[in-house]
């Protein structure tokens, strides 16, 4: 079975003409801005910057798929980003808004999301206290549980994850798909039918241009 489709976090929470502009580029947050505040400004900025390396490689690997040196660089980007969110957790727990702010609460959730299953089920419960206090995203949460759930071979509940088929992004296999719109909107995700055209067009293959011709 074909990995879930890798998503970009800023993705998620964004309406779609935003989406549109944000699959673009990725833009790094400014850490005297989200920073400015908070009880822990040092680690906060750490957290940005975490995340601002693992999107930007991933932005790099989606606009050039077939380079194999920037898949490399994907794999070797997560491995580090993990080592150093495992660290952050194991000595101070899940960092909350008031301790890193509104943005970097979700770092460790976006290197999380990118792990392998069994840190992604190692850290779930801290996930789901976090979402319940309020400190994180449940639509976040939420992805995990589908990408948790695809990749035991069960229904996702939620619908967040895809693959391509016949070169089009189509949802894996829903558990009670009648019913997903109510789950996606008490998590906060959007109607599952504007998801599936936001990833339709973030991973839409673009037709070959044509070679221009040469004036004599």
């Amino acid at each position: 079975m074909r990995a879930p489709t890798t998503l970009c976090l800023a993705l998620l929470s964004l309406t779609p003409p935003l989406a549109a502009q944000a699959q673009k580029k990725w833009i790094p947050r400014d850490p005297a801005v989200e920073c400015a505040g908070v009880q822990e400004p040092a680690l906060c900025a750490e957290l940005l910057a975490i995340v601002d390396r693992d999107q930007l490689v991933r932005f790099d690997a989606m606009a050039a798929p077939e380079d194999k040196t920037l898949a490399e660089r994907v794999k070797k980007t997560d491995a580090e980003n993990l080592a150093r969110i495992e660290a952050i957790l194991a000595s101070r727990g899940w960092p909350g808004k008031a301790l890193v702010g509104e943005k970097a609460v979700g770092a460790p959730w976006t290197v999380i999301q990118h792990a392998d299953l069994a840190t992604q089920k190692k850290h779930i419960e801290a996930m789901r206290k976090a979402a319940d206090a309020g400190e994180l995203n449940w639509g976040l949460v939420a992805t995990t549980l589908d990408r948790i759930a695809v990749r035991e071979g069960k229904p996702q509940l939620y619908g967040t994850q895809f693959r391509e088929v016949n070169g089009e992004q189509v949802p894996f296999p829903i558990e009670d798909e009648a019913h997903v719109d109510e789950r996606r909107a008490k998590v906060g995700l959007q109607p599952l039918a504007e998801y599936t055209v936001l990833l339709r067009q973030m991973f839409a293959k673009r037709a070959p241009q044509p070679t221009p011709t040469q004036k004599p």
